[in-house]
């Protein structure tokens, strides 16, 4: 689904220039306050906040939203993010500091290195027991997680494929070849995932570059319908969680620092354009 801020957002941007930079960083403020870095690649527009060290959106070339975080809508808005590490402080969220998660710990965000090529952004909380630093290239994107304040953590992706989260339609595919639709959920030990939809030529790639981080989870969000009548509205996918039938699915089961993740859009939908675009996450 393309919003009106978003439409705004990418009349803004330009193909980089023969030689131009293919990255570059500049700030946007979303929703009155919520201070975000913006960063432009050829692959993907990342809105990185600020204060919660986490991604409010990320949109693909045609201008989708993968993530579509907004305040308020629990899973229709404030629950959405990545990479979420947190719990239960949503340390790693755009919405930390926000709403709900109001706190006097927030992060200090700053741009550690902007070259043509790569954009180095270092987040850090207030209290110094929470850090990170996320590096941005042409193609993909790479998390250090240094530091946590809590005893474990988890990485997630709640969100919104193509823009919106159609249940039946859209699908994951996992190494293996293996496609399922966002109606099923399931638990496996892998190195990626990857998620895509109709609506989009683009799939979220997530990876996991620490071979003890391989036992992950997935299920569509609420998994029941609400008294609201809320039903599947975001992508709940995660290493480190427990699947959606185990009472101990909201503890993280993570221990260890640092760890590397990476995300990249990809344009194509099989595996060996997925496998090939994950390996390259490594280089």
């Amino acid at each position: 689904m393309k919003r009106p801020w978003l439409l705004l957002l990418l009349a803004g941007c330009a193909a980089p220039g023969p030689s131009g930079p293919t990255v570059r960083v500049s700030e946007i403020t979303l929703f009155g306050d919520l201070e975000c870095y913006r960063i432009e690649t050829p692959a993907a527009i990342y809105l990185y906040g600020k204060r919660g060290a986490g991604f409010a959106g990320i949109v693909d070339p045609e201008g989708h939203d993968w993530i579509s975080y907004r305040p308020g809508g629990k899973a229709s808005g404030e629950y959405r993010g990545l990479p979420k590490c947190g719990q239960p402080v949503k340390y790693f969220h755009c919405g930390y500091g926000f709403g709900q998660y109001v706190n006097d710990n927030p992060f200090t965000s700053r741009v550690a290195e902007s070259a043509p090529d790569r954009v180095r952004i270092v987040s850090e909380s207030r209290d110094g027991l929470s850090a990170c630093e996320w590096e941005f290239t042409p193609t993909h994107a790479t998390l250090t997680l240094r530091r946590m304040a809590l005893g474990s953590w988890w990485f997630l992706y709640e969100g919104t494929p193509g823009g919106s989260l159609d249940a039946e339609r859209d699908w994951a595919v996992r190494p293996g070849g293996r496609r399922t639709s966002l109606a099923e959920s399931w638990e496996d030990e892998i190195p990626w995932a990857a998620f895509g939809s109709g609506r989009s030529p683009y799939a979220l790639l997530c990876v996991s570059h620490e071979p003890r981080v391989r036992q992950a989870s997935y299920v569509a969000w609420p998994y029941q319908a609400q008294a609201d009548g809320s039903f599947r509205q975001m992508t709940v996918f995660g290493w480190g969680r427990l699947g959606w039938k185990d009472p101990r699915q909201h503890e993280p089961q993570l221990r260890g620092l640092p760890a590397r993740f990476s995300i990249a859009l990809v344009r194509g939908a099989e595996e060996p354009e997925l496998l090939r675009a994950a390996e390259a996450t490594s280089r």
